[in-house]
């Protein structure tokens, strides 16, 4: 077998990826190897911020998993898209940047992630991005992720601002300040009407850099061991296997579905799960593929009044085609709103110290099979509103394993949504709030009725069944292989697999627990961090 040597092998170009090969490249004497199984990540779909209704849904850049059958969920399996190509899932998300609550992260330091509190983790959330908004205390004006505040603003969106007013839910100037709490217009990474994804922003203006080599097209097999330490990793490129030996370290960043997998592939994990499979255990680690955590969307739309602003029009038909060509023209319009243009941080009541839903809102709407169990969106042939809220710190755990010993082969995934008995409770009540702000003077008076879940849904037990129809992935995987000290954590505080040796895990798989919002830009600082830690800095 053909065989590369590296100090640091990293698999997976993701945003946490990305950002590593950037980091520990930066120093000429360390020789970086990228190993990625996508391609380049490069296309009109994935730099356009509306590409990702495409990219998500179809074959090409991104993995197209699904769940296996979730008992949780009437049975439904979920479709898991996950990015694959340079730039991993900040190719094909919302392009939503929210850091979440400085709690979230003290009490990961809390739950043993030490050296993971707020305080410690700001700065590298300062030192990855541009502020449209500049610097200060809280944001970054000199780092190399592009976020903006969205350009177009309109009157329906508008109005729901003023909803979210009416219900006594101030606005917030920055959601990713001194406080989350409040409704405002989200904060997107964009560059100029351009998606900047992590690889945009961290790996394509490094990647002539001599001692940095990125693979793409390269599917990781295994971890390779000498004895209880990593030495590399075994890779399957152009039909054939190869060797990419690491002298330093091998570090996964494939991200919550994948790096599990490689773990057990490896020999690492649940010791019967793998000697059921014919995996020699080389180490016996229980809590590889568990604790995994994920949002999920409650999709509720109304029906706008004709002459209403929304989204269904331009969306469509030839209106589409315009819309496409203004935006290959001047980066502008329909073809740059990203996959919620308004939302809201807010509390299930006020006696909390801190908000625990998350609203999406868009202008538009889908027509929703609500008797399927594969229930999927087309666009309304109405003027369309969309609310969309989640439960932002669910108590719901499911578990990643492996199916086939076959590194091809998907896991399974579960996720086991709506599970946990506070998850439900909670889920009804953030429906029951939608309501609320849809009935608010504001939006009242631009709405004809409610589409989905319709008004014939008016108790707790139609509203849960209607979300275990209907309710949707956040994309938000996480937890996989936790950091900690007890016994069950996978990886420790400085990120190093436990119980073996020149093996870390950097991704969003080590979160503890679910940060409050999406955790695209969470990611990108796991992966700064990481490569501090990595390098003796942190």
């Amino acid at each position: 077998m053909a065989q590369m040597t590296a100090d640091y092998v990293i698999v997976g170009a993701g945003s946490a990826g990305c950002v590593l090969a950037n980091r520990l490249s930066e120093d000429p004497a360390n020789r970086v190897i990228l190993i990625e199984a996508g391609g380049t990540g490069q296309s009109l779909f994935v730099s356009m911020p509306t590409g990702y209704g495409k990219t998500t849904a179809e074959f090409g850049h991104s993995w197209h998993y699904s769940s296996a059958p979730e008992a949780s969920i009437n049975g439904r399996q979920m479709l898991l898209p996950r990015g694959r190509g340079l730039g991993g899932s900040s190719n094909i998300n919302g392009l939503l940047y929210v850091r979440g609550q400085a709690a979230d992260y003290d009490s990961w330091s809390n739950l043993g992630a030490i050296g993971w509190g707020w305080a410690d983790v700001l700065p590298y959330f300062q030192r990855a991005e541009t502020y449209a908004g500049g610097g200060d205390r809280m944001r970054g004006a000199a780092g190399p992720l592009r976020v903006e505040e969205l350009r177009h603003r309109d009157p329906t969106n508008d109005a729901v601002l003023a909803a979210f007013g009416e219900l006594g839910v101030p606005l917030n100037p920055d959601y990713n300040g001194p406080d989350q709490l409040g409704a405002f217009y989200y904060q997107t990474t964009m560059a100029d009407g351009r998606r900047c994804s992590a690889a945009d922003a961290f790996l394509r203006p490094v990647m002539a850099r001599p001692n940095l080599t990125v693979l793409t097209g390269a599917q990781c097999r295994r971890v390779l061991f000498s004895g209880q330490r990593a030495s590399g990793v075994e890779i399957e490129r152009g039909g054939k296997v190869e060797v990419i030996a690491a002298q330093a370290e091998v570090i996964l960043a494939a991200g919550a579905y994948h790096s599990p997998k490689l773990l057990m592939l490896s020999g690492i994990g649940p010791g019967a799960h793998l000697a059921g499979l014919g995996i020699p255990v080389l180490h016996d680690s229980p809590g590889v593929g568990a604790d995994l955590q994920d949002h999920y969307i409650l999709t509720m739309s109304w029906e706008l009044a004709p002459g209403t602003f929304s989204y269904n029009r331009e969306l469509a038909g030839g209106r589409l085609v315009w819309n496409v060509l203004r935006y290959l023209a001047t980066r502008q319009g329909a073809m740059t709103i990203p996959a919620a243009q308004t939302g809201a941080f807010v509390k299930s009541d006020p006696v909390l110290d801190r908000p625990d839903i998350q609203f999406h809102c868009l202008p538009v709407s889908g027509e929703l099979d609500a008797g399927g169990p594969d229930a999927k969106p087309s666009l309304s042939p109405y003027p369309g509103l969309t609310l969309a809220p989640t439960v932002l710190r669910p108590e719901s755990r499911g578990w990643v394993r492996l199916a086939s010993p076959d590194p091809l082969a998907v896991p399974e995934i579960v996720h086991n949504y709506l599970e946990a008995e506070a998850d439900q409770r909670l889920s009804v009540k953030a429906m029951r709030m939608a309501r609320e702000l849809a009935a608010a003077p504001s939006l009242a008076q631009l709405i004809r009725r409610e589409s989905y879940p319709g008004s014939a849904r008016s108790n707790d037990a139609d509203l849960l069944d209607y979300a275990r129809q209907i309710g949707n992935t956040g994309y938000h995987p996480v937890g996989t292989c936790r950091m900690g000290l007890d016994d069950r954590a996978v990886t420790d505080p400085q990120l190093r697999v436990r119980g073996v040796e020149g093996l870390r895990v950097i991704d969003a798989s080590v979160m503890p627990r679910l940060i409050s919002g999406n955790t695209n830009a969470a990611a990108i600082m796991i992966g700064d961090k990481g490569s501090d830690l990595v390098l003796g800095r942190s």
